[in-house]
């Protein structure tokens, strides 16, 4: 397309010209990296919206300050008021004008968000709750939730009107070659409506027998494995009132995995059929679900999987150590390591896990103060620190796009006044130009942080859905999580990188890792015990938390040795006894109130033996003693054995009877990250702390990112091993010198820097 003047370009942009033009022109898919662009971006748009004028006068701002990218959030309610009329003049406005500047678009579609006429038309679409009620919440607006639930997209009235706007959308928007992706879901799941009530409509119940069906088979292979008595494919319905039941481990992965997931696959697909640039498909979470692989569900559907990242928006949990009391503050610098390290850092890195080909973007990132309702008071202004480390961090684990939440402050209601980089006059604030800088020295390096990847660790966490599951039938799954993070956390400050293996892909990846860690997994099904056996029999190493295998993954156990024979083989001990013990000084973090006398054991620590005398392990929640039965014993509490160690193969497999994160996230207590670095040493993986500094890296070819910073008060001076590599630059082009085959350079107190370096060719053979 010609370039216009501005007169010519402010006509024509407002008109539909453009998009008749574009029809006639060329298309070619564009593709950020291929342009010298990295995916950076920031919301603009959605209902209700700011003044079309006005955000049209912000784009050429956004474009000089450094921006590549815009993102546009469509409302279906908004843009077919009626059925069979669709208006899409703002958004196609907006698509034209970025265009003309050269700005890529990130189109979000909000399909949960349905018109009024839909469920006019199809009353029954609504989600049924699990009292037999139907969820009747038919919002037009955006707040709360973009509309979620939304319509049971299992009716196949309301997925046929979707589809059908979807087509004609992808279609008309898709003429525009600088949309770069499409988002078919902000922010998967139910919205405020707990997951466990929906959906058991007359839609959903029909589909749901049939995946059973596909699952098992037969009916007697179901009754078998859920012990029930149906005679009939259609007498089964979910659980409704009682979780701790098998079919509920069934029906759970179901809604959580398989509904949200067809839904991705759908959307996508009605996109892509109508968009002649046939451009990725991308969907988003919230949150990542510690534990659990369901965002590997989400992943697989999708070519780009997102996550939203608000650092400081989620707080702390009570248990843990550093987590503020009722009226107090919060130190600068615990707040600040906190919100990189749980918000960022470990969320980044699930999410890279659960991408396999590393395709994801942080799909919001946080751009200006909280502000989660009218009652609440705005959370703190984050300055230019705040978005580098942010932007950085992200990167640091992966992500290869980012896009801000929001150009300006927003205007309505609860969140009215919070999340801008600009001011309400649409002037750019120091945050803002920051953003930007970085926007700018990304492009620079665009291949590399759109196609570099993260290098794999020397260590994943195992990841099992049906154990999550099970786990949140019985009210545990906050263990789960939370000994989780704490693992996570103990290697990350320390400098260690942490992957997540979803047990699925244990016969393909397992033996990726030196080092497996099988964090509080009660259930398990008899293959994945048969995948963990065969990683230590080739010479993997695992070490296991409390209670694996006490029940199989539909909750059925009383097995002899506390865990089925297979298990104990593996391990080479039985289990003794069990019981919960109390935490420091009878504290009550996670501790519950005592039945009776002898609930629970006295705190101690527990004491190394053998290979590991000299360590402790602080010990939570659960004890779980052994009697080895080949093992070696490695840690005790009194006389009872409470670890245990033991060749298998060609590796080795360690049982620890307690959980192990919990220390250290809820107690800051070293003894269990000791163990856990002393173990990773004994397999070569060693921390990567140089000077100091937590450090991470991205690489493509010869081209290589590090991430360094500082999570001390004071500022850092530090000088780098850097021999063969050619050549080094700060990607912000600060100070940073070479002597010889070091690297020196200072990191301020909670900073983070990004140094770019490259190797050189290899020499030809003469």
């Amino acid at each position: 397309m010609p370039d216009l003047g501005r007169r010519e370009f402010m006509e024509l942009s407002g008109s539909s010209v453009v998009g008749s033009a574009l029809l006639r022109q060329r298309r070619s898919r564009l593709i950020p990296a291929d342009r010298g662009r990295f995916p950076f971006g920031t919301h603009i748009y959605r209902e209700p919206h700011r003044p079309l004028d006005e955000l049209r006068r912000d784009l050429p701002l956004l474009k000089r300050l450094g921006f590549t990218m815009i993102k546009i959030q469509e409302c279906w309610n908004i843009d077919e008021q009626r059925e069979g009329e669709i208006d899409l003049t703002n958004v196609r406005t907006l698509v034209a004008d970025a265009r003309q500047l050269g700005l890529g678009v990130y189109f979000g579609v909000t399909m949960e968000l349905a018109p009024a006429w839909l469920w006019r038309k199809f009353p029954d679409a609504a989600m049924v709750l699990h009292t037999g009620q139907r969820y009747l919440n038919p919002t037009q607006y955006v707040l709360p939730g973009d509309g979620k639930p939304g319509p049971c997209w299992h009716h196949p009235g309301a997925r046929a009107a979707a589809i059908q706007f979807l087509e004609y959308l992808g279609h008309e928007i898709g003429q525009y070659d600088n949309v770069w992706v499409w988002n078919v879901w902000q922010e998967i799941g139910f919205g405020f409506v707990p997951a466990e009530s929906v959906c058991f409509c007359p839609y959903t119940l029909p589909a749901y027998r049939k995946w059973l069906q596909g699952r098992y088979g037969a009916l007697p292979a179901l009754n078998q494995v859920w012990k029930s008595g149906y005679g009939d494919w259609d007498e089964i319905t979910p659980p409704r009132q009682y979780a701790p039941l098998p079919p509920w481990v069934d029906w759970r992965y179901f809604m959580d995995d398989v509904y949200f997931a067809a839904a991705l696959r759908w959307k996508g697909t009605a996109l892509r059929r109508s968009d002649p640039g046939r451009r990725p498909i991308l969907a988003h979470v919230a949150g990542v679900t510690l534990g659990g692989s369901n965002d590997r569900r989400y992943a697989e559907a999708l070519d780009i999987f997102g996550v939203s990242c608000y650092p400081a928006w989620p707080g702390w949990s009570r248990w843990e150590a550093n987590a503020p009391a009722l009226g107090a503050p919060v130190s600068r610098v615990q707040g600040l390591n906190h919100e990189l390290w749980e918000n960022v850092i470990l969320r980044g890195d699930y999410m890279r896990s659960a991408s396999r080909k590393g395709e994801w973007w942080t799909a919001e990132l946080q751009g200006g103060p909280v502000h989660e309702s009218a009652a609440y008071p705005m959370g703190r202004t984050p300055d230019p620190a705040d978005i580098r480390r942010w932007v950085l961090g992200n990167l640091a684990t992966g992500s290869r796009g980012i896009c801000f939440w929001n150009h300006r402050p927003e205007i309505f209601w609860g969140e009215a006044d919070g999340f801008g980089l600009l001011n309400h006059e649409g002037q750019p604030t120091p945050r803002a130009r920051q953003a930007g800088d970085l926007g700018r020295a990304l492009s620079r390096h665009a291949a590399l942080f759109t196609q570099g990847v993260h290098p794999r660790s020397g260590m994943a966490i195992v990841v099992n859905e049906s154990a999550r599951h099970f786990l949140q039938a019985s009210g545990r799954d906050r263990h789960m999580a939370f000994t989780i993070q704490g693992i996570h956390k103990a290697l990350w400050d320390v400098g260690g990188a942490t992957d997540f293996l979803d047990v699925g892909d244990l016969p393909a990846r397992a033996t990726d890792y030196p080092l497996l860690y099988l964090p509080f997994c009660q259930a398990l099904a008899p293959e994945v015990i048969g995948w963990l056996r065969a990683y230590v029999a080739h010479g993997g190493v695992l070490v296991a938390e409390a209670l694996p295998g006490r029940y199989t993954s539909y909750g059925l156990g009383a097995f002899p040795g506390g865990m089925p024979e297979e298990l104990t083989e593996l391990f080479g001990c039985r289990q003794q006894g069990l019981i919960q013990i109390r935490e420091p000084n009878n504290g009550a973090r996670w501790t519950e109130n005592a039945r009776s006398y002898g609930d629970a054991a006295a705190f101690a620590y527990l004491a190394g033996l053998h290979a590991w005398q000299g360590h402790q392990l602080f010990p939570a929640f659960y004890l779980q003693s052994f009697t080895p039965a080949g093992a070696t014993p490695i840690f005790q509490y009194g006389r009872h054995t409470v670890g245990c160690e033991h060749a298998y193969g060609r590796g080795r497999a360690l049982l620890l009877g307690t959980l192990l994160g919990h220390g250290y996230l809820g107690y800051d207590d070293p003894h269990n990250r000791d163990f856990i670095l002393a173990v990773l040493a004994r397999q070569g993986v060693f921390p990567d702390l140089p000077g100091g500094l937590q450090r991470r890296r991205r690489i493509r070819g010869r081209q290589e990112a590090w991430f360094l910073y500082n999570s001390t008060e004071a500022a850092l001076q530090v000088s780098l091993p850097a021999s063969g590599y050619t050549g080094a630059r700060d990607l912000l082009g600060e100070p940073l010198a070479r002597a010889g085959d070091s690297l020196h350079l200072s990191v301020a107190s909670l900073d983070m820097r990004c140094i770019v370096l490259q190797r050189p060719a290899p020499s030809s053979a003469k």
